[in-house]
């Protein structure tokens, strides 16, 4: 056998090598993933990687584009020498950025380890833009429902126990990006962590190490996390919160994160309106005028349950401001109408001055506010009323009470009473809105008269867009659906209200579907939470808060 001389084998050993590198086919992921192993190629391999799964992903067809086979096979040939290379560290800045960038994307569980190791390795100002990109991470992955790797679940709560917005001058996004992974993944074990969030004091929210870091930020998050979990651990610190004066910022997330929990929250709200918890009597001291009262009677009023009805019944007996008054009225009439509740209703009215203002709702006219929320009885008796107190104001609310009192009395007339209150309307001075709501509800009424389904069918017709005041005539064939109606009518509007995208017109028409569902209604309330899923997505918002809570009032009654 030939032998071959040194000169000649490092010829052919420079050759092989030469193919290795050069021959290689470029447009083949895997050979990009094997020079990820050498720190001189490791940038363009990271680079060319992220081409290929764009790539891969813009090509990809149908719903979930992960799925793709493409697309999956690239991910099982990259994500793990991906995840190796960024947990092995000793890349420069921007590289690494790259590098959890694309992991992030990618949103595969077995990337988890690099996204912990990013929040873990977590330094202000060093490597925020990391925290971010696995945050986006983690939150596809909860999406996915594959967040459940406990290193990175632990890391994730570690990072954001400890990150301050008020020190972050990096990312603006990374704050929303860290938060909105927390909630997405929202980990049982985060609900006593939560809490202990919830417990921490604030005495300044306008320093911005209270307000920005411990309401804006960890509170709040906190509070909508407890909601998520429905974590009935929680449900005492939520009603300390509202007892907090600093803590004022929190009521929106908390009151929602309480009507999420109603049979386990209404007893603790209830004894923190009475006063009969110690804790929750010390917090109430803190309160020149009983102030805390209405922040605690609002959560019970969406809970809109018996025993609350009956607290909140026995707390505006005995409310001695006009602000406490006037706020636990309007409380009622979130519960199902009856007598009773009508009764003290008036009664409350009647002792509020006529020209009280009402500090805790802008200033506005007591008897203003009152005779507005009335409407919401779905009592056609109580237009008489309206007209009479419309007509006997004087000084402030005399220019306070006809856009509010007479609004409602065309919301509840019946063809017996529509001329009275025609009549009541048109002494208004110039061309107020109100004649054009009236004549607009009056043609519906005359149309329909005591027939709920003729009321359900013409909420068919196109809504008007100008002027507003034309809509009142679908608000008012809703209105009259919900006096008039009976469980197949409330089924009717039911399976209208995805189809209406005005907001004041779908926010009539689930008003009326509570008021038709005095016993609650679960599948209901399933269908209206289905729809604002479908509108949040969708980017719409017509009346979707509303519709919200109207749906978990309705989960919440039933017995």
């Amino acid at each position: 056998m030939m032998k071959l001389s040194a000169n000649v084998l490092r010829l052919l050993s420079v050759l092989a090598l030469t193919c290795v590198t050069s021959c290689a086919d470029e447009n083949d992921p895997k050979t990009w993933v094997k020079r990820l192993d050498d720190p001189a190629q490791r940038t363009p391999a990271i680079k060319r990687l992220d081409q290929f799964f764009n790539d891969a992903m813009s090509g990809a067809t149908g719903a979930n584009k992960r799925e793709d086979e493409k697309v999956k096979k690239l991910l099982d040939d990259a994500v793990e020498p991906l995840t190796k290379a960024y947990i092995a560290g000793g890349l420069d800045e921007k590289t690494r950025k790259d590098l959890i960038k694309l992991l992030g994307d990618m949103a595969d569980p077995r990337a988890a380890t690099a996204y912990a190791k990013a929040f873990k390795d977590f330094e202000p100002g060093k490597n925020d833009d990391d925290v971010k990109y696995a945050s986006q991470g983690t939150s596809r992955l909860a999406a996915q429902n594959q967040a459940t790797d406990q290193a990175l679940v632990d890391a994730l709560w570690e990072v954001f126990a400890k990150f301050q917005p008020s020190k972050n001058n990096k990312s603006i996004n990374l704050v929303k990006d860290l938060q909105g992974a927390v909630l997405a993944v929202k980990h049982p074990s985060y609900g006593p962590k939560a809490v202990e969030k919830l417990n921490a004091p604030v005495t300044d929210p306008k320093d911005p190490a209270q307000g920005m870091d411990q309401i804006q930020f960890w509170q709040a998050t906190a509070a909508r996390l407890v909601g998520e979990l429905k974590f009935t651990g929680a449900v005492k610190a939520l009603v300390k919160v509202l007892m907090t004066p600093t803590k004022g910022d929190l009521i929106f997330p908390v009151r929602l994160a309480l009507t999420k929990m109603p049979k386990e929250a209404e007893p603790v709200l209830i004894s923190a309106l009475k006063g009969t918890d110690p804790d929750f009597a010390t917090l109430a001291s803190g309160y020149p005028e009983k102030a805390y009262i209405p922040r605690i009677a609002e959560p019970i009023a969406y809970i809109s349950r018996p025993a609350g009805r009956e607290a909140i019944l026995e707390a505006l007996a005995a409310a001695d401001n006009d602000s406490n008054r006037t706020i636990l009225a309007t409380d009622l009439t979130h519960f199902p109408s009856d007598a009773k509740s009508v009764k003290a209703y008036l009664d409350a009215y009647a002792k509020v001055p006529p020209n009280a203002a009402i500090p805790l709702l802008g200033g506005g006219n007591g008897h203003a506010i009152i005779a507005q929320a009335a409407a919401n009885f779905f009592d056609p008796s109580l237009t008489e009323w309206l007209l009479k107190e419309t007509a006997a104001a004087k000084g402030e609310a005399a220019d306070a009470m006809p856009p509010a009192a007479l609004q409602a009395a065309i919301k509840l007339m019946t063809t017996q009473n529509a001329k009275a209150v025609g009549d009541q309307v048109a002494k208004i001075p110039g061309k107020a809105v109100e004649k054009d709501m009236f004549a607009s509800a009056e043609k519906v009424l005359t149309q329909c008269k005591q027939d709920a389904a003729c009321y359900v069918t013409f909420l068919d017709a196109p809504v008007p867009s100008t002027p507003p005041a034309a809509k009142m005539g679908h608000v008012k064939a809703a209105w009259m659906a919900g006096i008039y109606g009976n469980a197949e009518t409330k089924n009717a509007l039911v399976a209208k209200v995805e189809k209406v995208k005005d907001g004041s017109l779908r926010l009539a028409m689930v008003e009326a579907i509570d008021h038709l569902s005095p016993q609650g209604d679960a599948p209901t309330a399933d269908k209206l939470e289905k729809i604002v899923e479908s509108d949040k997505a969708a980017g719409v918002n017509a009346a979707t808060d509303e519709v919200f809570k109207i749906a978990l009032k309705l989960r919440s009654r039933v017995p």
